[in-house]
């Protein structure tokens, strides 16, 4: 899909805030996702267990097959390139070692953020028809990379209840400033325009923003008391939800103890775990927050106070992002039907890309989406350079550098 062949012309009030980029179509308060469902064929909408059972499989063999090949046929290649290259302590023979791990680093991140994508279909419901089943798999696959499952479910779910809402979304909220901005906020803005400061921001967010989010509640709604995923008293969560809460840690706990046992007994040392997992997840981490932003940071979409907010008027705040065809079956899909997940959370993401090649441009939305294709660097820079606040004066707020 291409991000001009679904632009839409925009009403009088609209204009380019940047040269070829102009704003969504706001969409009409009474459009309801009944009205967008319709012709849309009911059988896209059913989960099946099996199906999913199928990518969840060719993610775990995915996962096996890249350590094996690296562990059987990469390591050893090193150790040949870097003794014909006069051993392993010269220059020449480090680049080529660090060279090769980096690849088995982006290609296991790739299939980790893959399994990641289907414990977020869990979440949702869309994995399986049955709760437990969803919740099994959710809680096995999340906890292995690191995420509190039901603690993150349940914040998230808030997110597509309230997306781009300013006072109530969770994900990527904006800074807030007043039409007459303070001079500190001057002087922040002055620094933050610097190109070297953005790299440096982008690269810290796109490293450590994930667990920040997750234990700090860093780039989220403020609240007036201590927010994480960690706690069931968290502000993020309802009372009725600690136990919850509880059954994530129970399950990190479960898999740092068992890293440490493998560690203590000698089956594995820290290096390994380090090279072999940790830094795999951490490439996870960067492509789940990358695709985050880039789904929900463009200077085309609104956010909506209360009063102008309604369901679809925020689902509808996304932008399907292509990455290139191995990346889009890479992902599974969660980069360019975003917009179909948030109208209809629950469909799982091999009809989702369904609906989005086939149908969605067919429906009573159709004006109101859009889709990009540019390259993932163009993307994310410009969102970068000019979605920094919105003016809290205005009913419909629209991100601006300034």
């Amino acid at each position: 899909m291409s991000s001009e062949t679904h632009q839409v012309p925009m009403s009088s009030e609209s204009h380019a805030v940047i040269p070829g980029r102009t704003r969504q179509v706001v969409a009409d308060k009474n459009l309801s996702p009944g009205a967008i469902r319709e012709g849309i064929p009911k059988e896209l909408f059913e989960q099946s267990t099996a199906k999913s059972m199928y990518y969840l499989a060719r993610d775990l063999v995915q996962v096996f097959v890249a350590y094996f090949l690296f562990s059987t046929l990469g390591c050893p290649l090193i150790e040949i390139v870097g003794a014909a290259l006069g051993g392993e302590d010269q220059i020449a023979a480090k680049i080529f070692k660090f060279a090769m791990w980096n690849v088995y680093w982006l290609v296991q991140g790739l299939n980790f953020t893959a399994l990641w994508v289907l414990a977020h279909e869990c979440g949702h419901g869309g994995f399986s028809p049955s709760r437990a089943v969803n919740d099994a798999v959710g809680l096995v696959v999340h906890s292995f990379l690191l995420v509190p499952y039901h603690s993150w479910r349940l914040s998230h779910g808030t997110h597509h209840k309230n997306t781009n809402h300013t006072e109530m979304d969770t994900v990527f909220v904006p800074e807030k400033v007043e039409p007459d901005a303070d001079r500190m906020h001057a002087i922040r803005e002055a620094v933050s325009e610097s190109p070297i400061v953005s790299l440096g921001y982008m690269f810290l967010t796109f490293t450590l923003g994930w667990p920040l989010y997750l234990t700090m509640n860093m780039t989220g709604q403020k609240y007036s008391e201590r927010a994480n995923h960690f706690e069931p008293t968290s502000p993020l969560f309802r009372n009725s939800e600690g136990h919850f809460i509880v059954q994530s840690d129970l399950g990190l706990l479960g898999v740092i103890a068992f890293a440490l046992a493998l560690v203590y007994t000698d089956v594995v040392t820290g290096s390994d775990i380090l090279c072999w997992y940790f830094i795999p997840y951490m490439w996870n981490n960067c492509w789940l927050v990358f695709i985050t932003y880039l789904q929900h940071s463009d200077v085309r979409l609104p956010h909506y106070n209360a009063e102008e907010w309604t369901f679809v008027r925020g689902a509808l705040c996304t932008i399907d992002r292509s990455f290139g065809a191995p990346l889009n079956w890479w992902l599974h899909h969660i980069n360019d039907s975003h917009i179909v997940h948030h109208l209809f959370s629950t469909m799982p993401f091999y009809n989702a890309i369904i609906v989005t090649e086939k149908y969605l441009y067919k429906t009573v939305a159709k004006e109101h989406c859009l889709s990009d294709d540019r390259s993932l660097w163009t993307m994310v820079w410009e969102s970068w350079r000019n979605c920094l606040v919105i003016s809290t004066e205005e009913g419909v707020c629209w991100m601006k550098n300034k």
